[in-house]
């Protein structure tokens, strides 16, 4: 394909790309519409985010890209700085904040300092080993939550007898065991319109499905729920974690006893095996585990402690028990270590420690690597805070545009509404920085009510776009917006506007300001492109142009796999007498709607209509179809329909039998209903109609 641009500049689209490119191009389609004002009934965040750009123009988008880029520097830095930190931090002595290591001064004293400060420590380190040690520990047993046997016996007043017969029915019936009541109250939130989610039967009526609801009633799934948390405790507080912090405790104990006895002298704890403690509660969860395990399945039933739980119960009492009384033993052994604690004076090691530390530090901070780092990382954060002043100073600038103009933007759009008949308008649109990216919206005001636009979780029942703007309303919105931009671009003088089908879906009374607007649209820009599978519409348009501003041209079928760019007669494609042979064709073979012979007779005037369309330079208003199969065969395969003559021969050949002038007997000559048929196909086919 070949178009020719300003100043004769080729335009050729050949492998699947074009030579060149447009850029002063505005095109309303339905890629604007779900990109910018609304994708289906909803309105999204993309839609917000572009629809802000559409806004605020070129010169605001350049205001938005310049913020991006210098996101995209300060991330960069970000990256930059924590690099420079690591490599700061390397060197710095844990808990001393970066920026206290970086200040820290050079002192050419340093080495004397920092012998003086390890013979100081040396002397007071013994002492202080005392005074750190930590007392021992106790341990925890974990218990299990208070009401448990409680609720292995709670059951549910109100159910209905006979839903929890058949409801017990239902599951022994299909073997489903002890996963069926939670089964099927998990299916009961899948039927949508009273409608079986397997096979999509209706369900309304039938007893079984209103037995479920009685019995899986809120009061039930509260049960379940209770039942459920009751077991999430029991998993956390008898987790392995949990278990494994006795014997870590008893083991840290044992070496804490070890180093004291070298002080003090005391009884030591004696815990016996720890392993079997822990194993002790791992069983105990099991069993609890199991018996909500069961009370999950059937929770209306109540359940009574099995054999494996009072065993694991009483092992437990048992260990609580022995750990009750190593506690006590840790309390007297802590009694005394405290005791020791106390007549030991010990000189402050930590403080001579932290002062050593930093010494080292401060030596370090001047050497000429960990220098250079530090540089590094103080050059970073002045350039990122330099990077954040001009970003507030840009999007200062962006407020101040985005201001300027999206009240100019809500009233173009409010105005095109008003034009095109719209029983609604919007508020003035505002904008919001959301995740640090600019985007915008709106309210629709109905009968002066302010409607948001909500989203896709909406509910139905909440007034919102989807549910309170009908597919003409939201056309008509779109093709304002679209309007609006276009008025509010300085640019719009040099553009090439194409519009696709842009009263799709809109009302009829909004037919001819939708002309109207089109035609201002093309006097306000270089040159406008209307796409449009209404002719009728089309011809309105045409008739509001003077004839040296406008031009038809048609995207028309030849065959089943061509497509050809020609002249279209407008004028011809609207009459009466073509749409209505094409509707008689339509309508029977759509509806087997008309009289067979009568059908026949719209067979060569629909494709004489046809080819007269596409060529009116070489088909004449006198030419039959018999006359212009000769022309295309005289030309050959130079003819544009060579690829479709034959069809229109046999077309012509079938439409004869039932033509007085060429065949004497074409009032009693049968139709066969499945023949017609099938040529009425073809003929809608090749017209483009089918």
């Amino acid at each position: 394909m070949r178009l020719l641009l300003d100043g004769n500049r080729p335009a050729t689209f050949e492998d699947g790309a074009w030579n060149t490119t447009l850029p002063q191009l505005a095109i309303f389609d339905n890629t604007f519409i779900t990109e910018n004002v609304h994708a289906g009934e909803t309105v999204d965040a993309a839609q917000r985010r572009n629809l802000y750009r559409v806004i605020i123009g070129s010169q605001g988008v350049g205001l938005v890209w310049r913020i991006e880029d210098l996101d995209a520097q300060i991330r960069a830095k970000n990256t930059e700085i924590r690099d420079a930190t690591a490599a700061v931090q390397s060197h710095v002595p844990q808990g001393m904040p970066t920026e206290t290591f970086i200040g820290l001064p050079e002192d050419p004293d340093i080495d004397a300092k920092l012998a003086a400060r390890e013979r100081e420590l040396q002397a007071v380190k013994q002492a202080d080993a005392i005074r750190q040690r930590t007392l021992l520990s106790k341990i925890t047993l974990p218990e299990l939550p208070a009401g448990f046997a409680d609720l292995l016996s709670k059951t549910l007043e109100g159910v209905a007898a006979e839903a929890e017969r058949l409801v017990a029915e239902h599951v022994a019936r299909h073997e489903m065991a002890v996963r069926g009541e939670p089964w099927l109250s998990e299916g009961l939130h899948y039927i949508q319109n009273e409608n079986c989610p397997f096979c999509a039967q209706s369900l309304a009526g039938v007893p079984l499905i209103e037995a479920y609801k009685a019995f899986f009633s809120d009061a039930y799934h509260a049960l379940r729920d209770e039942i459920d948390a009751l077991a999430r405790d029991i998993e956390a507080d008898f987790g392995d974690r949990e278990i494994a912090a006795i014997e870590r405790t008893a083991d840290q104990n044992a070496a804490g006893v070890e180093f004291w006895r070298q002080y003090c002298a005391f009884d030591p704890p004696q815990l016996g095996d720890p392993g079997g403690i822990a194993d002790t509660l791992a069983a105990l969860r099991q069993a609890a585990l199991a018996l909500l395990t069961r009370k999950a399945a059937v929770p209306l039933e109540p359940l009574q402690p099995d054999e494996t739980f009072r065993e694991a119960r009483t092992a437990s009492q048992q260990a609580h028990a022995t750990v009750s009384a190593y506690n006590a033993a840790v309390d007297t052994a802590n009694a005394i270590i405290t005791a020791k604690k106390q007549e030991t004076e010990a000189a402050n090691v930590r403080a001579a420690e932290a002062a050593l530390v930093r010494l080292k530090a401060q030596k370090t901070r001047h050497t000429q690597a960990v220098r250079h780092a530090c540089e590094t990382y103080q050059g970073h954060l002045t350039e990122k805070a330099d990077l954040e002043t001009q970003k507030a100073g840009t999007r200062e600038q962006l407020d101040t545009h985005t201001q300027q103009v999206i009240a100019q933007y809500g009233e173009s759009i409010n105005r095109y509404l008003d034009r095109f008949n719209a029983g609604f308008r919007i508020t003035r649109p505002t904008h919001a920085y959301h995740g640090g990216t600019p985007s915008s919206s709106y309210r629709i005001v109905i009968n002066e009510t302010p409607v948001d636009l909500g989203d896709a979780a909406t509910p139905l029942d909440r007034p919102s776009f989807k549910n309170t703007l009908s597919a003409g309303d939201r056309s008509a919105l779109a093709l304002a917006f679209f309007l609006a931009q276009l008025e509010q671009d300085p640019d719009r003088a040099g553009k090439v506007v194409v519009l696709d089908d842009p009263f799709t879906s809109q009302d009829n009374f909004r037919r001819n300001n939708t002309a109207f607007q089109i035609k201002s649209c093309g006097e306000a820009c270089a040159q406008t492109v209307l796409l449009s599978h209404d002719p009728n519409f089309l011809k309105l348009v045409w008739d509001k142009l003077a004839p040296a501003d406008r031009k038809t041209l048609q995207l028309a079928r030849v065959g089943e796999e061509n497509t050809a760019v020609a002249e279209w007669d407008i004028e011809k494609a609207v009459q009466a007498r073509y749409r209505a042979d094409v509707d008689v064709l339509q309508k029977y073979y759509a509806l087997g709607e008309g009289e067979p012979r009568d059908v026949i007779q719209k067979i060569r005037p629909t494709l004489e209509g046809y080819c007269r369309n596409l060529y009116p330079t070489q088909f004449t208003d006198q030419d039959s179809l018999g006359t212009m199969v000769g022309k295309i065969r005289a030309a050959d395969a130079a003819h544009a329909l060579h690829a479709i003559v034959g069809h229109l021969e046999e077309l012509n050949d079938y439409c004869r039998r039932y033509h007085h002038g060429e065949n004497p007997n074409a009032a009693t000559e049968p139709i066969d209903d499945n023949e017609l048929k099938g040529y009425v196909k073809r003929t809608l086919t090749l017209a483009g109609c089918f």
